[in-house]
């Protein structure tokens, strides 16, 4: 065993084998330590890449991409309501509305224009009954379609029955239409005529009436029963209700050819008609006669003068019923005029049931020059 604390020649035999030992031990001792650093960062790097495996991964969102709404589906196309004839909705003619009201589109023929009505059609003036309409066709003897504050008029042959058959009569057509028109104005019921004579599938309706005079074949012409009923021994009649917009006393005023008979209420307060007591059972007052024998009034180029009616009460809001009959007995011209006067206030007015429309007093200032002055 060798003294540590000896020297040793490196040179020697011994002391050879001993610097070898040295070197071997110093490369082992070198390669542990390298392999212990290599192993130890293997384990480093193990541990790291676990730790970012096990790691919630961070999730980032695309950026949205900007969508165009698209636009919403056009709306259906509108539907259009027309009012059904098989429902007339009638109201009758008197006092003027001096509101305006607009309606419409009307397609004016001169003499023929369109608008309507009928008894019991409910509500106050001014407002468009029957729904939505599209266009009104306007004639002298009312409108195609039933509005609010409108008569209910229907035509009549007188020389027709209802089953189509001729009707004769002996002699002349005047003296034989005076009992008929008597026994209808007592109380203006239709089914007197329905039951007897033909009459017109087209109703019109009417809040007023200024018919110039004109070719009687106008009239089943305005009701489209032109070339199916001749003009001569016809007669419209027009019925309805309506809620006056005024309190108080009037009188009507007018003239017709050949017939033309007013009724408020049930009661008969005018007889205009070309020849007086002949075609109801109505006499004018005395008082009213020698007003106008004083001053007589002729208008609507109408030679013989008008008749002033009775007076008679109207209330605002209450409903009101009116009849009218106008006729052309032998044929040839055909028309008639009313007007209202209220006692109290000077001048006369037209006689309505309802508010007139632009298109309305468009086609009665084409009717004649004196309606300018009545059309207030």
């Amino acid at each position: 065993m060798t003294n540590p604390n000896e020297w040793i020649d490196p040179s020697s035999p011994g002391g050879a084998k001993i610097k070898k030992r040295k070197r071997s031990a110093i490369f082992i001792v070198v390669a542990v330590s390298l392999a212990v650093h290599l192993l130890a960062g293997g384990v480093l790097a193990i541990i790291k890449i676990t730790e970012k495996i096990a790691a919630k991964p961070e999730f980032e969102a695309p950026a949205l991409e900007k969508i165009d709404t698209p636009p919403p589906p056009p709306p259906p196309p509108p539907t259009t309501k027309r009012s059904a004839k098989s429902m007339p909705r009638p109201q009758p003619l008197v006092v003027q509305n001096p509101q305006n009201m607009s309606v419409p589109a009307i397609q004016i023929d001169q003499s023929q224009m369109t608008i309507g009505g009928g008894r019991g059609f409910g509500g106050g003036l001014g407002e468009i009954g029957g729904g939505a309409i599209d266009a009104v066709r306007l004639t002298s003897f009312g409108y195609d379609q039933a509005l609010e504050g409108t008569l209910t008029g229907t035509l009549y042959d007188l020389k027709t029955d209802r089953n189509e058959k001729p009707v004769k009569y002996p002699g002349d057509l005047e003296q034989s239409a005076s009992p008929i028109f008597k026994d209808f104005t007592r109380n203006f019921d239709l089914n007197k005529l329905s039951r007897k004579f033909y009459r017109a599938d087209t109703t019109l309706y009417a809040s007023y009436f200024v018919i110039n005079n004109q070719p009687a074949g106008n009239a089943p012409k305005a009701f489209q029963a032109e070339g199916v009923i001749e003009p001569k021994m016809i007669c419209a009649s027009y019925t309805g209700t309506y809620k006056p917009t005024e309190d108080g006393r009037f009188r009507l005023f007018g003239r017709g050819d050949d017939v033309l008979v007013v009724s408020i209420n049930g009661k008969i307060v005018l007889d205009a008609s070309w020849r007086t007591d002949f075609y109801s059972g109505w006499s004018q007052g005395s008082s009213a006669a020698k007003e106008d024998e004083k001053n007589p009034r002729s208008y609507f180029g109408f030679k013989p003068a008008g008749i002033t009616g009775d007076w008679f009460n109207l209330r605002a809001g209450v409903m009101t019923e009116v009849d009218i009959v106008v006729a052309e007995v032998p044929g040839g011209w055909f028309g008639g005029y009313l007007l209202i006067e209220k006692d109290g206030e000077p001048g006369m007015k037209i006689f309505t049931t309802r508010p007139f429309s632009d298109q309305d007093r468009n086609f009665l200032l084409k009717v004649h020059p004196d309606v300018r002055q009545f059309l207030k």
